[in-house]
């Protein structure tokens, strides 16, 4: 396990490192190109390309959809709280609590350590997070966020298209899907590049409170799963996925998020780097 966490952390970190030291470098790095590149094509490419999966089907699709939706809303609830305790505003930092990164990070931790079942469950509830992430997360990261500019996000239209050819049964032609995993798979590697390069001249002991809020993450993360599910009569692999999965950082969306609409990208950014590296730490306790 700890080998696992170590293979699939490390890149994560390599590439943290990368964007850090081309800044560093003052090297080019246009950030209004890279997000606009992502938000446009990216993005849109890897939901698109996620929802197609062949393993989501109509019942675990709606079994995800009641218990998710359950444990995103009770996460939100104790988010609100502890931000104000936090004494930050919630809007800009409620869907980097919410929306954790359960696909890059949570679906082989998931397969490795629960087996084939339990990937399915962690699959749809991926794709879950991640419908809600790019509309409602879009919607709170994006205070000046109207229908008319909604109408004009490329993501919302991605998700239309992935979940009209999911409910119809219609099979992506073999050159669009391929399309869509090499436009998808430059989403995560620009975006960890990108945060890394705004870890520059951001002095961690004087943001020592954004630490402990991607500490506090993970925490809250797992507690919002294990208090609501583990007292009742429920399947005991679909429970375990979602603690496993509900326990992941911050996805690097948020990040994005921020730094697309002029949030608060800096403090994201090390909540991201804080949250990530205590999973090293935390999900060895949580899965005992």
């Amino acid at each position: 396990m700890i080998e696992l966490l170590f293979n699939k952390l490390m890149p994560i970190v390599i590439l943290i490192i990368i964007g850090y030291y081309w800044k560093k470098k003052e090297l080019p790095f246009d950030k209004d190109m890279i997000s606009s590149l992502i938000m446009n094509l990216g993005t849109p490419a890897l939901l698109i390309a996620s929802i197609n999966n062949k393993d989501l089907t109509t019942n675990n699709m709606i079994t995800i959809l009641i218990y998710g939706t359950s444990i995103i809303i009770i996460c939100t609830i104790f988010t609100m709280l502890y931000l104000k305790l936090e004494k930050k505003p919630i809007r800009p930092f409620l869907q980097s609590f919410i929306f954790p990164n359960t696909g890059g990070l949570g679906l082989p931790i998931v397969y490795v350590l629960l087996g084939e079942t339990a990937f399915v469950y962690a699959i749809t509830f991926s794709t879950l997070i991640n419908i809600y992430h790019f509309t409602i997360g879009l919607w709170l990261a994006n205070n000046s966020l109207n229908i008319k500019k909604a109408l004009q996000t490329p993501i919302l239209y991605a998700l239309i298209i992935a979940l009209t050819l999911k409910g119809t049964n219609t099979s992506v032609p073999l050159v669009i899907e391929d399309v869509c995993h090499m436009l998808g798979g430059i989403v995560i590697p620009l975006l960890l590049i990108a945060f890394g390069s705004s870890l520059v001249g951001i002095k961690i002991l004087q943001n020592m409170k954004a630490v402990r809020m991607g500490v506090a993450r993970v925490i809250i993360g797992f507690i919002v799963v294990y208090v609501t599910f583990s007292f009742g009569n429920f399947e005991k692999i679909l429970i375990d996925t979602l603690i496993i999965q509900y326990s992941m950082p911050i996805a690097s969306a948020s990040y994005l998020f921020a730094l697309r609409f002029n949030g608060q990208a800096d403090e994201i950014a090390v909540m991201t780097a804080s949250s990530t590296i205590a999973v090293l730490f935390l999900l060895p306790v949580i899965i005992y």
